[in-house]
């Protein structure tokens, strides 16, 4: 048993026991051009301009940066400072993109077979898609994939702890789409070299973890770790220490002791970014809590307002 952590209260329900939804697109949208750690992306389009669904917005500007593509199909209304969703109020730069509600796509170029891609062309694509982790620090997947197979990492740590009190996206991930989740795993240990993937789930997902165990059932490689519920559990270095042992130093990374770590939601958008070339334009968001009327967790587009969410 680890030696660290607390227990706080258990809110998931009842917003972990209810379907992932999705929110029809909102008539207007507020995409930030830093949405990622590193640099802010550049905008490429102009006011006035019609877009598609997952047409690109921004491009990503220096190493450490992240593309931007628009969640609906319309048209560019605005390019400029809007006021941050933050309690400093401050103003941020931002594309505003009104809806036209036909959802119409790019043209996609899906890749029915990843595995057949150098592990070079996977980090590109994902780059591309703009895919960014998605356990909550939002730091471009694709250089984390460089940096594993520089250091030869032999294994990919997938997070579903989801140690949160109030949170349960990665939970419905993982209860709704395995199978994506179990794909997107796959194709990141090509991407990096590795050799297997523990997948840390907390005890307190006893769906979650026996739908992943069936979607990982043919794949050997992928091993599903139910680990104790504690928090901070879905802190990189806790779960590695919890699931290998290791003690990642306090002024080193991941990589270094020979483990990468990514969310089960970053994986998810790996699977759509190469296996359907779906750039990320959504994420799941909890509902939750005693002021709600609808808990619950809700592929949203990015760039929606909360009160869009609460509706």
């Amino acid at each position: 048993e680890p030696r660290w952590g607390v227990h706080p209260d258990d809110h998931k329900r009842p917003a972990a026991d209810v379907a992932l939804r999705s929110l029809p697109p909102p008539a207007r949208l507020y995409m930030p051009l830093n949405q990622h750690v590193g640099g802010a992306a550049r905008p490429i389009v102009l006011v006035g301009q019609k877009v598609l669904k997952g047409q690109l917005l921004a491009e990503a500007q220096g190493n450490i940066s992240a593309p931007i593509h628009s969640p609906v199909s319309g048209t560019v209304t605005a390019i400029g400072e809007i006021t941050a969703p933050h309690p400093s109020g401050l103003g941020f730069a931002a594309i505003t993109v009104d809806s036209d509600f036909a959802e119409r796509w790019i043209d996609t170029d899906g890749v029915a077979d990843p595995f057949s891609l150098a592990p070079e062309e996977i980090a590109r694509r994902t780059a591309a898609a703009g895919v960014v982790g998605l356990g909550g620090a939002t730091f471009p997947a694709a250089v984390k994939f460089a940096l594993g197979r520089r250091l030869k990492v032999k294994s990919l740590i997938v997070n579903g702890g989801e140690c949160e009190p109030y949170l349960s996206s990665d939970d419905r991930i993982m209860r709704d789409h395995a199978d994506q989740v179990v794909d997107g795993a796959r194709i990141i240990m090509h991407a990096i070299g590795a050799e297997e993937a523990l997948v840390g789930i907390e005890d307190n997902k006893p769906e979650a973890i026996a739908a992943m165990r069936i979607a990982a059932e043919r794949f050997p490689e992928v091993k599903i770790r139910p680990v104790p519920a504690r928090y901070p559990m879905g802190s990189d270095k806790q779960l590695i220490q919890t699931l290998t042992g290791k003690e990642v130093p306090a002024d080193a990374r991941a990589a270094e002791v020979g483990v990468l770590v990514h969310n089960v939601s970053t994986c998810a958008a790996v699977h759509k970014a190469i296996r359907l070339g779906q750039p990320l334009v959504e994420r799941i968001v909890t509902i939750n809590g005693g002021a709600v009327a609808r808990p619950g967790n809700i592929f949203a587009p990015l760039g929606t307002l909360v009160d869009e969410l609460l509706a």
